[in-house]
């Protein structure tokens, strides 16, 4: 990758990230800084989130893998720091959010270029999709284990359908820019396509 490849991976992953602090701030205030507080996620999701897109985006599939697995190791470690009873969960929503996170740049980010609000709103509705999943997962796995306390499906689908759109809001509203900024500043043609 060539230095104005590079310059352009950094700042999709940084103002990814950024969008996406921002939004927590927005919702949640300064709950995103606190690792016990549903609002981390924002923090930690969006700078994971900005680097996964960026390494879907603009490197090879594998070393973008090696990524992957690199920043799910240091996220769970940062999160947990020693108390792991609950990292399956979070490997859960880290896995989806990437997942979403891949389709999104592979298949529908260049597509969606020319549609105003179209690729905010398509990774809004992706990440979104992903957190719905999770939570159908867990209600089917806690709904096994009598030891575990039952929650409303409908009420955790309706916070984590809005919990995923916010995120995804973040995350699309900081691709946008980025790419904003890279199509203003790139020399030639126009914003790079993989």
């Amino acid at each position: 990758m060539n230095k104005e490849k590079w310059k352009e991976f950094l700042l999709t992953a940084l103002l990814a990230a950024v969008g996406a602090i921002v939004m927590g701030l927005i919702f949640f205030g300064h709950g995103i800084f606190d690792k016990n507080r549903v609002g981390f996620q924002f923090l930690s999701f969006g700078i994971v989130g900005g680097f996964l897109f960026a390494s879907f985006r603009y490197l090879k599939l594998w070393i973008a893998a090696i990524i992957f697995v690199a920043l799910l190791a240091l996220d769970e470690a940062v999160l947990h720091s020693g108390n792991w009873d609950f990292v399956w969960q979070d490997v859960l929503y880290f896995v989806a959010v990437s997942a979403s996170l891949f389709a999104f740049a592979r298949y529908y980010f260049a597509r969606l270029g020319g549609a105003v609000l179209g690729r905010l709103l398509t990774l809004s509705a992706l990440v979104a999709a992903a957190y719905i999943i999770v939570t159908i997962a867990f209600y089917f796995i806690f709904l096994g284990n009598p030891m575990i306390p039952r929650f409303n499906l409908s009420q955790m689908v309706y916070y984590d359908l809005a919990q995923g759109f916010l995120l995804g809001s973040g995350l699309g509203a900081g691709l946008e820019v980025a790419d904003f900024v890279i199509r203003k500043t790139s020399k030639g043609s126009g914003s790079s396509t993989v």
